[in-house]
């Protein structure tokens, strides 16, 4: 977890933007126009292009520790300068803060603590406050075995130049720090595995620091164009400025003949790049007839082989709710595609009255390859009746995917009474969905670290025994025992942990295994293992029938491709 503690830049950075590369310190240059589908002439996307909401690349050298006796002393002589200042500006080796002890040249050269190269990409657009992930990977020239179970100490991502080099005062771009997430289904008994160990992710645990600026640049300078770009903005939008005092912003503001500065509205905040999208796919002729001619001729489009339907949707929902009234007749399209994509825009435009049940049947059709997508609009809109329904029945559907994408939805529209949440030590969540179909444990490997139980009566076997391949943990229970048996191998002396009692009930084993306090008499509570540990445990009992139930991983790097893929049931390579 990040904490307030700020911590100097020791990186370089590169960035690139969705239509070229950032360049903060000179002017763009005039891009020729790609060539546009039919149906997106007329559009902002015809004149311009978003510059600086790109994704942008950021570095940092890092200090990971709690590893044991798996880290090592070696750094690079000037990294381990730059680190020595870095960590005595954070008041480590001060008697005065009483951290004398614990001088940065004593944690460098401790094989409890490893140097890492942290790299990290900040999402197109993103306002300050978003998070990502980050990779964290041990240097090449150093004998660091493993990074499992260790966690960054809180660091400032730059800008990346590539090289590996380092700028001094660069500017700081986010923050990172917390838990690595090693691969929690490699064999630490195979030599081929190995070196897989010195890599891992720290989920969701880099914060956007400051928002970048974002602007449309016309390809041809134009007043004129410039002027009418930024009125449609606004027209459609909302010409309201928000901020406060100085820091007020306009929606859209022309600063010449060829730059428009963008701000994010609050509303949009947590949906930017649907925000810049529907910018871009904004028809600029307002003339009479001209806004119903481009509505039919996108339902025209839409029904084309081939069809672009994500930006012919899009043009549609752009232009707002003008074209709700044509549009409606296409909810009832004998073309699938058709029919949901009208359904979704005349949703998102606020007709919920006729586009919300169209929804709701097509998230309830197992026979329609739109039901994934459908459930996951659901999720957006807390207006639909039925909706929290529809998505508690499908939490019992027979395919993993579409339980997981409703209790996703059902997530997102607050539904405690389904889902029942506990937070473990600040690290990650466990999600208890009630659910009367087989149960299954879905684990995230990116974006917010969750396990996820699909039974809230879900309990281990016995009798059992399991022990993990490094011997880690222990777990057992005879056929007459009333409690589970869990202790664990202390990675800093090889010694094993006192053993501790734990309900059979998976999720109060997931709390054994992942607390790490103490109890009144001093006692610990659980074994503090790290979020990709208790996964790798999960996933193994699963498969030895330890507990009954089947094991999914959601797929990375993204969330969306586990809708369309395979979930994965075993291990991964």
């Amino acid at each position: 977890m990040l904490t307030k503690t700020p911590w100097t830049s020791l990186v370089v950075l590169c960035l690139s933007a969705v239509c070229g590369c950032d360049r903060p310190l000179s002017k763009p240059t005039v891009q020729s126009p790609p060539k546009l589908p039919l149906e997106l002439e007329g559009t902002v996307a015809e004149h311009a292009y978003v510059f600086g909401g790109g994704s942008m690349d950021a570095q940092a050298y890092g200090i990971v520790v709690r590893l044991g006796n798996n880290g090592s002393s070696e750094v690079p002589p000037r990294i381990r300068a730059n680190l020595i200042e870095y960590l005595r500006k954070q008041n480590l080796g001060s008697a005065r803060h009483g951290t004398e002890e614990l001088s940065p040249a004593r944690i460098l050269d401790d094989r409890d603590t490893a140097v890492v190269l942290v790299e990290g990409t900040i999402p197109p657009g993103a306002p300050a406050g978003t998070r990502f992930d980050v990779v964290v990977a041990a240097l090449a020239q150093t004998q660091t075995r493993s990074l499992d179970g260790g966690v960054l100490m809180p660091i400032e991502l730059s800008m990346a130049l590539g090289g590996g080099s380092l700028v001094q005062g660069a500017k700081v771009l986010a923050k990172a720090g917390g838990p690595v997430f090693v691969n929690p289904f490699l064999d630490p008994t195979k030599p081929a595995e190995s070196a897989k160990f010195r890599t891992g992710r720290i989920l969701n645990g880099a914060v956007v620091t400051e928002d970048r600026p974002i602007r449309l640049i016309l390809r041809q300078p134009d007043y004129g164009r410039c002027s009418l770009i930024e009125r449609r903005i606004r027209e459609r939008f909302g010409e309201v400025e928000h901020g406060l005092g100085p820091a007020r912003k306009k929606i859209a503001n022309a600063t010449g003949a060829d730059t428009l500065e963008v701000s994010i509205p609050p509303q949009w905040q947590d949906d930017y790049l649907h925000f810049l999208q529907l910018i871009l796919h904004l028809p600029l002729d307002t003339t009479h007839g001209a806004a119903d001619a481009k509505a039919r001729q996108v339902a025209e489009a839409l029904q084309l082989p081939g069809a672009r339907h994500e930006d012919l949707a899009l043009i549609w929902e752009a232009m707002g709710r003008q074209v709700v009234p044509l549009i409606q007749p296409l909810y009832t399209s004998k073309n699938a595609a058709v029919a949901f994509y009208a359904a979704r825009t005349g949703l998102r435009l606020g007709d919920v009255a006729l586009a919300g049940p169209v929804m709701i049947r097509l998230a309830a059709s197992a026979n329609s390859r739109h039901q994934l997508a459908a459930i996951e609009e659901l999720g957006k809109h807390r207006r639909v009746i039925h909706a929290l329904q529809t998505l508690r029945t499908l939490i019992d559907d027979p395919n993993e995917l579409v339980r997981i994408a409703a209790y996703e939805s059902l997530v997102r529209l607050g539904d405690m009474t389904t889902v029942q949440r506990m937070d473990i030590e600040g690290e990650f969540q466990v999600d208890i969905v009630r659910s009367s179909r087989g149960y299954v444990i879905y684990a995230t490997q990116t974006g917010q670290p969750k396990i996820v139980l699909f039974g809230q009566n879900m309990v281990a076997r016995k009798p059992m025994f399991y022990n993990a391949p490094d011997d880690l943990v222990t777990i057992n229970a005879r056929e007459n025992s009333e409690k589970l048996m869990v202790f664990r191998k202390i990675q800093r002396t090889g010694q094993y942990s006192d053993t501790l009692q734990s309900d059979f009930a998976v999720r109060k084993l997931i709390e054994t295994l992942g607390r790490l306090d103490q109890d009144d008499a001093g006692r610990m509570r659980g074994l503090g293992l790290s979020y990709g540990q208790i996964v790798g445990t999960l996933q193994r009992m699963c498969k030895e029938g330890d507990i009954p139930a089947k094991f999914v991983l959601q797929t990375a790097p993204e969330i969306e491709k586990l809708y369309t893929g395979t979930a994965t049931t075993g291990r991964p390579d």
